[in-house]
């Protein structure tokens, strides 16, 4: 099976491009294939904007800006390349008809159900792709997964490998931990305007202030047509006729019943006995006793027979299907025969039965106003589309033409860098048209940018400011104090350190705790699950130290990504029995080295493909 998001659009037609357009320029060859710079910085900007949604608030421009990220991101596309060549050596393919299949199976391009191609083309177009371009990435995609699911399906386990982890993961310890942050260090640390300098002097590309503009841009958007078309009555009364199957609400039917079980393989003599008590009870409810009663005394139905038998609303093909039978053809109080399925037999009754009902138009009509003046918007914006990105792109130097043809408003925007803005520059397409060498080095106009399906949006440089460095004064401050948290960081890593060094020869934890205020938490439990719950790489770290010897604990302490320090000391440790293990944890634990062994497998395999090739890069293209 293929595991590929569509969050880019793909096409129906052969290869020819990745992108529409392209260029010479290289930032790498890897075994005489090369990597486009447009390539280059199209995985970039991916993986800065995927960094900036997972990080949010703490999201750290300078990170994505540095040489290690980008060369990060040059170092994956390497990979991606041996990867995609190897897998197409081995016979890897993604066919026609798979890829057909599963483009017009994907709902982001249906309509009422069915495959659009013009909502496929205009996504298409949105994402800044050719068509050719997307099928090429679908089927990269589809090749690695390929290569990556064999090494994962194919791995090897034993027997001893399982209990070995079976036996870990039912392991239970028992110990105390302390946390040593590195905000008590700060007070004590002082950072010199040599230090200062130094850092401001070493890295310098840090303290850049980035290529910086201000634009003015024109959007055509369907909501704003939206705003200014009003619906004649008889268009929308059209749409109520039209679509009338939308506000039907299907006939409902509430059911109790009395089950009496009996095996559909029983003995005769056991089918009668459970037919003969069923008749009894109906014979009961016919002299007037009551049928919730009845079902709560005599039904062998667990689910319902505490609810007086009932089953709620009836849908269709929910039920087997002489029991759902016998529901439909119910008037409303009735019971039933007893009615024979695979699980014994049945006395139902019918609760409640609301017939077909369909809303009337004056109840909907609010929501089909609304609907028709986006249809009428959307087949506007479709029209004027076209003569918006003529304008756009046939008088460049200036956006009135399109402002006056099609009464639109000019607007300005705040100044935005090429990695990040606000508002319409919060856009990561916006950037990338507004730093394009034609608009902030030329001033043009740029190309009708497709925002979404329903926006189109050109722009043109209003001002702009190259890159250059902050004076010393102006970043003086965030670089003591980033010098600062660093080191204090440095210093609670170093002082965490020390104190387990003197733990293991002997001093005393309680002593410890009582002599620098520190607060004292203990945990116990499997792996799996604490109570409270210690970070991930306390948990990790606990299970990696040895089991305490002569009733002496043993400690330990493990460094944290935000700077802290956890010293803890384990006191107690129950073996895991694997015999113990249920068929849910078994399966787990299988999957798990399964999928570990093959993660191993496809590195290894990933790395030999790198020490083989021959990779040549144009640093000074990044």
């Amino acid at each position: 099976m293929i595991v590929i998001l569509i969050s880019i659009p793909f096409a129906l037609w052969g290869v020819n491009e990745y992108f529409a357009g392209g260029g010479d320029i290289n930032v790498a060859t890897v075994n005489g294939e090369d990597i486009s710079q447009q390539d280059y910085r199209f995985a970039l900007e991916d993986q800065r904007n995927a960094l900036r949604r997972a990080l949010g608030d703490n999201f750290d421009p300078d990170q994505v800006n540095s040489e290690e990220f980008k060369r990060g991101v040059l170092d994956d596309l390497i990979t991606q390349t041996l990867l995609t060549t190897s897998a197409r050596e081995s016979g890897h393919r993604m066919g026609d008809v798979q890829l057909s299949d599963f483009i017009r199976e994907a709902q982001r391009f249906q309509r009422d159900g069915k495959f659009d191609e013009t909502l496929y083309e205009r996504a298409v177009a949105g994402m800044g792709l050719s068509p050719p371009g997307f099928e090429a990435q679908l089927r990269q995609q589809s090749v690695l997964q390929q290569v990556r699911d064999g090494y994962q399906q194919t791995a090897f386990i034993t027997a001893e490998d399982e209990k070995r982890l079976l036996e870990l993961a039912l392991q239970e310890r028992t110990f105390d931990y302390a946390t040593v942050l590195p905000q008590r260090f700060e007070k004590e640390i002082q950072i010199s305007e040599e230090q200062i300098k130094q850092e401001y002097e070493n890295n310098s590309d840090a303290y850049r202030r980035p290529d910086r503009i201000k634009v003015q841009y024109v959007q055509l958007r369907v909501s704003d047509l939206a705003e200014g078309i009003e619906p004649d009555e008889e268009a929308v009364r059209r749409l109520y006729e039209n679509s009338r199957e939308r506000f039907v609400t299907p006939e409902q039917r509430r059911a109790s019943h009395i089950l009496l079980q009996v095996d559909e393989n029983a003995a005769d003599e056991q089918q009668q006995q459970a037919l003969e008590q069923a008749q009894s009870l109906l014979q009961r409810v016919k002299a007037g006793e009551d049928f919730a009663a009845l079902a709560g005394e005599f039904s062998q139905d667990p689910g319902s027979a505490a609810q007086g038998g009932d089953l709620g609303v009836i849908v269709k093909g929910a039920m087997v299907k002489p029991f759902e039978d016998t529901v439909l053809g119910m008037a409303e109080g009735e019971v039933s025969e007893p009615v024979k399925t695979r699980f014994g037999y049945h006395l139902i009754k019918l609760t409640e039965l609301k017939g077909e009902q369909v809303k009337p138009f004056e109840e909907v009509r609010g929501q089909l106003k609304q609907e028709e003046r986006r249809r009428q918007a959307e087949a506007i914006f479709i029209d004027q589309a076209e003569t918006f990105r003529n304008l756009a792109y046939e008088q460049p130097e200036t956006l009135e033409p399109v402002v006056e043809e099609l009464g639109l408003e000019l607007k300005t925007s705040d100044w935005f860098s090429r990695e990040i803005g606000a508002g319409i520059a919060a856009s990561p397409k916006v950037r990338e048209a507004a730093f394009a060498d034609d608009v902030f080095r030329e001033g043009l106009n740029s190309e009708a940018i497709e925002l979404d399906l329903n926006s189109l949006l050109a722009l043109r440089r209003l001002e702009a400011e190259p890159s250059k460095l902050r004076p010393l004064e102006e970043v003086a401050d965030d670089i003591e104090a980033k010098l600062k948290r660093a080191a204090a960081q440095e210093k609670a890593r170093t002082w965490g350190e020390e104190q387990l060094e003197e733990l293991r020869k002997g001093a005393s934890w309680d002593g410890l705790l009582t002599e620098h205020a520190l607060e004292m938490r203990n945990a116990t439990r499997r792996r799996s699950g604490f109570e409270p719950q210690p970070r991930r790489a306390v948990r990790d770290e606990v299970f990696r130290v040895p089991a305490p010897d002569d009733q002496q604990p043993t400690y330990g302490g493990v460094a944290l990504d935000d700077g802290g320090y956890v010293l803890f000391r384990v006191t107690a440790v129950e073996p895991g029995d694997s015999s113990q293990a249920d068929d849910q944890l078994k399966q787990r634990v299988a999957n798990a080295l399964k999928q570990r062994r093959g993660l191993d497998d496809y590195l290894s395999y990933r790395a030999g493909l790198r020490d083989k090739a021959d990779i040549k890069v144009y640093a000074d293209q990044l």
